[in-house]
């Protein structure tokens, strides 16, 4: 496995469990190498509030049985 797109369709496959300890490998290694952040991403007040309502919305329907 040499490409980006073999390594992908293989984590693609792992149960969850394994696809999070792969991510926790990937972020331990890019710390080791002091590897910069991305830089953070800014939200509108609008965006923020749509995320909200839809996050209050799921819980009523999660709460609903629905």
């Amino acid at each position: 496995m040499s490409t980006l797109a073999e390594i992908e369709s293989a984590a693609a496959a792992l149960p969850a469990s394994e696809k999070a300890e792969l991510l926790l490998f990937v972020a331990g290694q890019l710390r080791a190498e002091r590897a910069p952040l991305p830089e953070p991403r800014l939200f509108t007040p609008e965006q923020l509030k749509a995320w909200m309502e839809e996050d209050a919305e799921d819980m009523r329907k999660f709460r609903a049985g629905l």
